[in-house]
């Protein structure tokens, strides 16, 4: 403490402040001063220079005698002056805030408390006052309350609510932020003591003992919970929630209280079931698809066991879809299985699996079985639907399928075998002649594994030049010209040997194989024919079959055209076959393919004449050059009336229409004549030639080369 002025005491103020600084001012840790009724300062301590420093910047002893007008900023004299002169006139107290800086320009903030001081009659001889430094504790009230404001907005934002509730039988809500109102659509205030709403009236009835029994055993193991359940929503609807919470203030090893946060989690739950839904069923028709067929499968076959009952699973194949996909296009491919699968359902009972394995298949478990001849209506049932007519981009469509059966236990106890030996029945149901059913038995395995090995070896019989071309030459009847040849695709296998046609370009076709085999015989003959022609050996043209599958390929006309420029045979000297029955479905898309590979400057000819049902107005509209008359009819031409009519009937119907017609299958000398008399233009058969290798060709030409102005032309051919 700064000393006592040394001057003469001047009465009892003097008296008063020697007592105050020895009791008051020495004891106070904080600046403490003592003022005259006039202002003046009468004492200070030691802690009011070190707290003023920075502003006051004297001792002690030069502030005694001076007013706060000679030491603070008027504003700051004045307000003191003013609380002084009020204290003084009630003879109270007074607390204010006052802030200055210190010696290190740092922001100082006090809380001043001034007093009147009273002599022993109780009259006014000046004022007492001390200045607390508050700084740090106002410091931590304005964080604290930033941090209440930063808390509070948080979860006012959140997209959820956060809550506190009791932890007894009614879990009465003691705490319940604004977030409340979008999660439920009630005001937070109506679950507050469970004024108007308990928390469990909001949730979904068959989840509510679930969540009560999650979150007691969760707590009485002290452990954290996360529940996940329905509520409903003040507007009727049904949200799923997801709720984090844990036991607060244990006494005795009990939660007092529950504090958690509860979010919307509608949209999750939706859009993960929805990738659920996608994961186990089929984005076109909405059936399962194979994952969820196996699961079902799989408890169908153990309902079985246990109840000892039969269980069976089908395996149906869209006969002819490929067609429908190829000539209609992809959408109504689409529609088409939509409406297939929707006359699924129809069929069957509500709890039987229906589910589509594969771009026209499809796969159903039917549960307690009770005999054969229950099974077998069922599946007579889906023949009879699946063959409706089908209304397809303005017109009717018609398609058949063959269905497959395994039971269970007789052929197999688990999905994959089951599924596999239906698949193997139903192969054999579409080998029966398609639009049927059939039941698995063990000796269609045999020829299964047969078929399945022949299907291995013919996709890699190309690479491994396995195939190759034999050529039937055909014949000018006029002159008995060479005028061209047909490219035959054969097949040789080192173990089996040669590979009837009869057996390979089935499976060809129903595997899609064809196209790529097509492909490989067009690229040879087009290859082999320019190689006769530049050996001076051939002026004809090269004949090569095309299949329904190869007419659909979009690309067909680039390959073609790719072709014929790789292998620099002239268009003229190609011709493709088409059979009847194929030109005759869809006929205007076929026109428009047909005469955008007749701008290539190729030849067409209709293959197996006669043996469809052509119409002549279309007939007139197909850009050909030639029809052949099929070699069914050719060969009783010389024995039967009706074929020799036929035949008679072609040949004219071809001329009538500037067409060529050429006949296959000729071996008799009698089936020459008829058709020499009949005015058939050409011939191709055995009493010409055998189909033959192209060095046996090459041999034959060479063996009949005459002048250049005997042989074919492009245009005679």
């Amino acid at each position: 403490m700064g000393a006592l002025p040394q001057q003469e005491e001047q009465g009892g103020l003097f008296r008063t402040a020697q007592t105050l600084a020895r009791t008051f001012l020495n004891v106070v840790p904080d600046p403490a001063w003592v003022k005259d009724t006039a202002g003046r300062y009468v004492a200070v301590n030691s802690a009011y220079q070190k707290a003023y420093e920075g502003l006051v910047r004297r001792t002690p002893t030069e502030i005694i005698g001076r007013t706060d007008f000679d030491l603070f900023p008027p504003e700051q004299a004045e307000a003191a002056h003013q609380q002084e002169r009020e204290i003084m006139a009630t003879r109270g107290a007074m607390r204010a805030e006052q802030s200055i800086r210190n010696g290190k320009g740092e922001l100082c903030r006090f809380e001043i408390h001034r007093i009147a001081l009273l002599d022993e009659a109780g009259n006014v001889e000046g004022t007492v006052g001390f200045a607390q430094d508050v700084s740090d504790k106002l410091a931590a009230v304005e964080r604290l309350r930033a941090r209440e404001h930063e808390l509070t907005t948080l979860v006012r934002n959140l997209p959820g609510m956060a809550y506190r509730c009791r932890n007894d039988v009614d879990w009465a809500m003691a705490f319940v932020s604004d977030g409340c109102r979008a999660l439920t659509g009630y005001p937070p205030e109506e679950f507050l003591g469970n004024r108007v709403r308990t928390w469990n009236s909001v949730i979904v009835l068959e989840d509510l003992e679930r969540v009560w029994e999650e979150r007691r055993e969760q707590l009485r193991l002290r452990n954290a919970f996360a529940l996940e359940y329905r509520i409903q929503h003040a507007d009727g609807t049904v949200h799923w929630i997801w709720e984090r919470g844990t036991g607060v203030e244990l006494e005795r090893g009990t939660a007092a209280a529950i504090e958690g946060f509860i979010t919307d989690i509608t949209d999750t739950r939706h859009y993960l079931d929805e990738l659920v839904y996608r994961a186990t069923h089929d984005t076109l028709t909405g059936l399962a698809n194979r994952t969820l067929l196996i699961d079902h499968l799989r408890h169908g076959i153990a309902y079985g066991q246990r109840y000892q009952r039969m269980v069976a699973a089908l395996v149906l194949n869209i006969d002819n879809f490929k067609y429908v996909n190829e000539s209609l296009g992809h959408n109504a491919g689409d529609e088409l299985l939509k409406e297939i699968a929707g006359r699924l359902r129809a069929a069957l009972r509500e709890h039987d699996t229906i589910s589509r394995i594969g771009a026209d298949s499809f796969a159903m478990v039917l549960i307690d079985q009770e005999t054969l001849g229950a099974t077998s209506q069922v599946m007579t049932r889906i023949l009879n639907s699946v063959r409706k007519p089908v209304a397809l981009q303005l017109q009717e469509a018609f398609v058949t399928c063959s269905v497959g059966c395994a039971l269970y236990p007789a052929d197999g106890d688990d999905p994959e075998t089951l599924l596999r030996r239906a698949d193997t029945a139903m192969h054999r149901a579409r080998a029966q002649g398609r639009n049927c059913f059939y039941f698995y038995s063990a000796d269609i395995d045999s020829k299964t594994e047969e078929r399945l090995h022949l299907e291995a070896n013919l996709r890699r019989a190309a690479g491994r030049g396995e195939l190759f071309l034999q050529y039937q030459p055909q014949m000018r009847l006029s002159d008995s010209a060479p005028i061209g040849m047909e490219a035959l695709v054969r097949w040789k296998h080192p173990q089996l040997g040669i590979v009837s046609p009869a057996r390979f370009i089935p499976l060809a076709e129903e595997t899609d194989l064809i196209v790529s085999i097509g492909d490989w015989v067009l690229q040879e003959a087009c290859t082999q024919a320019k190689a006769l022609i530049e050996a001076g050996l051939f002026a004809g043209h090269v004949a090569v079959n095309l299949s329904a599958r190869q007419f659909r390929d979009r690309r067909l006309v680039a390959r073609v055209s790719e072709i014929l420029d790789n292998t620099g045979l002239e268009a003229g000297r190609l011709e493709l076959e088409i059979t009847e029955s194929l030109v005759m479905h869809d006929v205007e898309s076929v026109i428009g393919k047909l005469e955008e590979l007749k701008a290539l400057g190729i030849l067409l000819s209709i293959d197996d004449f006669g043996t469809g049902y052509s119409s002549l107005s279309y007939l007139r509209r197909f850009p050909i050059d030639r029809i052949k008359i099929d070699q069914s009819f050719t060969r009783e031409v010389d024995s039967s009336a009706d074929a020799a009519a036929i035949a008679r009937a072609v040949i004219q119907l071809g001329h009538a229409l500037d067409l060529r017609v050429i006949a296959e299958g000729v071996e008799s000398e009698g089936q020459l004549h008829f058709l020499r008399q009949n005015g058939c233009d050409e011939i191709q058969g055995y009493i010409y030639a055998r189909p033959l290798d192209p060095d046996a060709l090459r041999s034959m030409l060479a063996a009949n080369a005459r002048t250049p102005s005997d042989q074919a032309t492009p245009a005679d051919s």
